[in-house]
């Protein structure tokens, strides 16, 4: 199973390991290529430069999120383990969303892999880190992603596409990515926030792991946090999250 996608399939009572990563290039980046030259170029964003509507003046960009920032968005490994009660020594990194291959509803599935599908072209920056305790073995997996725009509009364009109200239906629907199987339960959607948990089924039957999930929308800013374990994830994950918008909205 992709780690990038919803972390581990379970294999025990208690120990899970990690599966294959998601076919294609570039998910596991290393050294200055995450945080360094990794950003989309941003001449396929948006309309062409010689036309006037493409003219954005300074204050109308005055109060977008600037790429340079996206770093700091993320929570530190030390951070995070304090706040999911274990220690996270294992750290990936991505700064492509990839292409999952996903089986189920197909308006469903970016509930198992937040802020990877239906990005659109215009995206300039994307970072996904994800931590567990170790490479092979974890019990605790913990994905934050954040996703740039050069507008707010094409931000919040993207977010409704991947979290439309009617995303609702998705409880009770049971989605696939490799070996994984996923039963969702949708919790609260509006225009810009969606809250749901993915509850792992071995045969059709839930087997202790589980992982709640939020993403966001703020001004040109995409964001989501994934904390998978068992039992409850939801504090871990509200408190992750709301310390990523607290930074956000501090960068602008």
């Amino acid at each position: 199973m992709d780690p990038t996608v919803k972390g581990p399939t379970v294999t025990g009572a208690s120990v899970f390991r990690k599966a294959a990563i998601v076919a294609g290039a570039g998910i596991v980046v290393t050294g200055c290529s995450f945080f360094g030259s990794s950003q989309q170029g941003t001449t396929t964003s948006g309309p062409s430069a010689a036309s006037g509507a493409s003219q954005t003046s300074a204050a109308a960009t005055a109060d977008v999120i600037s790429p340079d920032k996206a770093n700091s968005l993320i929570l530190p490994k030390d951070d995070v383990s304090q706040l999911v009660g274990s220690e996270l020594d294992y750290e990936g990194k991505s700064s492509n969303p990839g292409k999952p291959t996903i089986d189920g509803k197909e308006s469903c599935r970016s509930l198992v892999a937040p802020l990877t599908l239906s990005l659109g072209e215009s995206w300039t920056t994307y970072r996904n880190v994800w931590l567990q305790e170790a490479e092979k073995t974890y019990d605790h997996w913990v994905s934050q992603r954040v996703v740039l725009y050069p507008k707010a509009d094409a931000a919040a364009e993207a977010f409704a596409s991947q979290y439309p109200a009617d995303i609702r239906s998705c409880t009770g629907e049971v989605l696939k990515s490799g070996e994984s199987s996923w039963r969702e339960t949708v919790k609260d959607v509006t225009s810009d926030r969606a809250q749901w948990a993915d509850e792992s089924l071995d045969n059709g039957q839930a087997n202790g792991w589980r992982c709640s999930d939020e993403a966001r929308v703020i001004d040109n800013l995409l964001l989501s946090v994934t904390v998978c374990q068992r039992g409850n994830s939801a504090p871990a994950m509200k408190a992750i999250i709301d310390r990523m918008v607290a930074g956000a909205t501090k960068s602008k």
